[in-house]
């Protein structure tokens, strides 16, 4: 008998955090020591130095009219041209001449030179680059970076550079003037001892006035020259840089930790949204065992867990273990009738992996079965993460008697009482003939297993025992199941069905339940081995 099913699901938020606090540890200390491997790395290059020199761009007219007669200006250019013109020959050659004049340590000078010309022809700019913040009037400034060995050559080549682009912007605001003056010293040079003007002899009082015309505009051409500027004016020269731009050990190491952990992080939650995962009753009817439940999530499982009392309140979870309760039962009644058998059933209760609630849902169960006048004897057989007593009936300091390498609680609770085993591994035989020294005493008796694909002992002991109930929480991996159930088939194992824990029901929630409390002393079903 199962409880009706949902495909819908909500987003299991306990599952992912789960699946970060495993994935995290190994990603520290991965992420840690490609940090510490990057700190070290970066600590052994080089110190490089970077110096910053400011230009600002001009407009390309004066308002002023007579600055605007008596001056020549060269043309706005937008960023694009001023940067390509830092990296032209011209302009390069110039900058590494005026460099290697200022700059007496002649290592640094052909080490920039080298890496200078190396760019150039890769297209990798990041000795000398060039920012710039223009407007659509192409007015603004530029910030002629540079970076070096040393603070005095990262100032030396921003300087270096920063001079040679000046000069070139005037240069072009000079190249009409000196087009003209050409134009007319060589008119001048025909005028000299010469009375003709375009083969037409003129008197020497006209050639006189013609060469004095001429000399009069090479005069003023000369004053245009003086004052020719381009569009480019220093605004700041270079200073030199007190810390290096790189490296920095500490810097390098925090983003090589950042980023490890981010990325492999988020590597960790691709890969688990890739593996196929139980979400519902559907997903497990393909391996072919009868699905006797469906158990919500349970507050405080991921913090100090709530003891049986508790938890038993939520109606959902009560409800859901009757209906394994009743399913498991009928399985075990349907057994004995087959091979009539009286004594009472032994099930063990396991899953493929730890955390997926096999503990509660063993004590859950002893409580469904209790508060129906059961007698139930649970068995604690997970060596190594036991918490039956602490689910059961935590303030019972001592045991009542000691059986074997057991221990035995009577009247943990109500119609339950409570075995320990306290070896460090798991003896199936050893165990199976301690409680057969008391079986007959009850109804029903409940092991709780270590998780069947951790401890190989606990399908050997489930093939000595009358069932195995299997405890699949929502999110386990299908391929464990699949490994789960394969393995019980190839021993032999008597598997009594599923019962699917941490399912939420599509609509009603977690609140699904009357709340009434448990019966404590009726006894209103006919129990097998009563």
């Amino acid at each position: 008998m199962t409880q009706p099913t949902s495909r819908a699901q909500d987003l299991d938020v306990a599952h992912l955090l789960r699946v970060l606090r495993s994935a995290l540890l190994p990603l520290l200390l991965v992420s840690t020591a490609l940090a510490a491997a990057t700190y070290f790395y970066s600590q052994s290059r080089p110190p490089v130095y970077q110096a910053s020199a400011g230009v600002a761009a001009l407009p390309a007219a004066p308002s002023n009219t007579l600055l605007s007669n008596s001056l020549v200006t060269a043309p706005g250019l937008p960023a694009g041209v001023v940067s390509r013109a830092l990296r032209s020959p011209e302009v390069t050659a110039d900058a590494l001449a005026r460099l290697k004049k200022a700059l007496p340590d002649a290592a640094q000078v052909d080490a920039i030179s080298a890496a200078v010309s190396n760019e150039i022809r890769s297209g990798n700019y990041q000795t000398v680059s060039l920012q710039a913040d223009i407007d659509q009037n192409l007015v603004g400034n530029y910030e002629i970076l540079a970076r070096a060995g040393t603070p005095e050559a990262a100032k030396a080549t921003a300087n270096a550079f920063t001079q040679a682009l000046l000069a070139w912007d005037r240069d072009r605001a000079l190249d009409g003037v000196n087009r003209a003056r050409a134009n007319l010293t060589n008119q001048l040079d025909q005028l000299r001892g010469e009375t003709t003007v375009g083969g037409q002899p003129v008197s020497q009082t006209t050639a006189n006035q013609l060469r004095a015309e001429v000399t009069r505009s090479l005069q003023q051409l000369e004053v245009l020259r003086l004052t020719a500027t381009g569009t480019l004016s220093l605004i700041s020269g270079a200073v030199l840089p007190e810390t290096p731009l790189a490296p920095r050990p500490l810097r390098d190491a925090l983003l090589v930790l950042g980023a490890g952990l981010f990325f492999g992080l988020l590597f960790a939650l691709l890969r688990d949204r890739l593996v196929q995962r139980i979400q519902d009753s559907d997903s497990l009817r393909p391996f072919g065992l009868p699905i006797l439940g469906l158990l919500p999530p349970l507050p405080g499982r991921h913090s100090k867990p709530l003891g049986v009392e508790t938890f038993m309140q939520h109606g959902g979870f009560r409800e859901g273990l009757d209906f394994v309760r009743l399913g498991l039962l009928s399985s075990l009644g349907e057994r004995a009738q087959a091979a009539g058998e009286t004594q009472t059933p032994m099930v063990a209760v396991s899953s493929a992996e730890k955390d997926e609630g096999k503990s509660s849902v063993t004590a859950g169960l002893a409580m469904s079965c209790a508060a129906r006048g059961m007698k139930v004897l649970v068995v604690d057989a997970d060596i190594f993460r036991q918490r039956q007593r602490e689910l059961l009936g935590g303030q019972m300091s001592q045991p009542s008697r000691q059986i074997g390498n057991t221990q035995f609680w009577i009247g943990i609770r109500r119609n339950i009482d409570l075995m320990t085993v306290q070896d460090t591994q798991l003896n199936p035989q050893h165990l199976l003939n301690n409680i057969q020294a008391i079986r007959e005493h009850y109804d029903l008796i409940l092991i709780d297993t270590p998780p069947a694909l951790t401890i190989a002992d606990t399908l050997a002991l489930s093939r000595l025992l009358d069932g195995l109930l299997l405890v699949v929480s929502v999110g386990t991996p299908q391929a464990q199941v699949e490994r789960l159930v394969t393995e019980t088939q190839r021993l032999g194992v008597r598997s009594l069905g599923f019962a699917l824990n941490r399912y939420r029901m599509a609509g009603s929630g977690d609140a699904y339940g009357y709340g009434t409390p448990l019966p404590s002393d009726t006894r209103s079903e006919v129990t097998y081995g009563s």
